[in-house]
């Protein structure tokens, strides 16, 4: 769905949006969503399938459109969830065997991208059932759906861990939520979902948890776009909503409903820039959902 860019996204004097379909066919159970802005890439993570997908994007007459059919990103990986950074390395979470895995840049749609684990579960209590995941070249956070208050609602802990003492790479961000879902990064914010009502906020380097809203009913991903929104799917209230994420002091945040959706659950925010005879940049913003099962 192409959002404006100019003007409002949400409330008064904001566009009637268009759903346009992307992907309609070789998904089985399509989830989590990642956009590689880099390569105008949408990572879909199918825990169906066992594999993340990689589209190639093109952007023509004001739409999205797949260039040719699906690359594989990770196999073998009943991953829910998915994330890559700026050089094009892949992290996901796999909840069933408990991992924080990464397919590195230079190995990642080689014929065989398998994934390695970065975080065990079973040596290190700050993975538990881990959900979300999102990273910004330097720094991998992930979120836990199991034992958050003990082990961590969300953890922070770095892309290149230390071979010595994996222990001293992590760090507890948020320990006020026992299942935590999406976990989305805005500038110095990092913003989570919980498995009821609620989209939480904390700073990257540490901060008090502070509830941004209490008005869902089944929040799960969540995704900035680059510039000050954050939109958030919400898969019991059947729609995609959003907020501005660019706060310097977090605080409760008014949210606007963005789209109906039914089952919304991954949401991901892909810039597509053209330039213009005088040199100026334009940002085409296009907001990229999968609706899924209830799962």
């Amino acid at each position: 769905m192409r959002l404006p860019s100019r003007g409002p996204i949400t409330g008064a004097g904001a566009p009637q949006h268009k759903v346009e379909v992307l992907v309609d066919s070789g998904l089985k159970l399509p989830m989590g969503l990642a956009a590689d802005q880099q390569r105008s890439r949408l990572l879909v993570a199918d825990p169906g399938e066992r594999k993340v997908f990689a589209y190639n994007l093109l952007f023509s007459g004001g739409k999205a459109v797949t260039d040719g059919s699906a690359e594989v990103a990770v196999q073998d990986v009943e991953a829910r969830w998915v994330a890559v950074d700026g050089i094009g390395s892949v992290f996901v979470t796999d909840e069933r065997n408990n991992l924080i895995m990464k397919v590195p840049a230079e190995k990642a749609f080689r014929k065989e991208p398998t994934a390695t684990a970065l975080y065990n579960g079973g040596t290190l209590s700050m993975v538990s059932a881990p959900g979300g995941i999102a990273v910004d070249n330097f720094h991998v956070y992930w979120s836990n759906k199991a034992t958050g208050q003990q082990s961590g609602s969300v953890v922070k802990g770095f892309e290149a861990p230390a071979t010595g003492n994996v222990q001293e790479s992590v760090k507890k961000l948020a320990t006020n939520a026992e299942k935590v879902y999406g976990v989305c990064l805005a500038k110095d914010n990092v913003f989570y979902t919980d498995f009821e009502t609620n989209i939480y906020g904390v700073k990257k380097g540490g901060s008090e948890q502070t509830t941004v809203s209490d008005k869902f009913q089944e929040p799960r991903g969540c995704s900035w776009d680059g510039d000050g929104t954050v939109f958030v799917a919400d898969r019991g209230a059947n729609f995609v909503a959003a907020f501005a994420g660019n706060m310097q002091t977090l605080a409760p945040a008014r949210m606007g409903k963005v789209i109906d959706l039914e089952g919304a659950f991954g949401v991901a925010v892909l810039s597509a820039a053209s330039s213009l005879c005088q040199a100026k940049f334009l940002l085409t913003i296009l907001l990229v959902y999968l609706s899924m099962t209830r799962a």
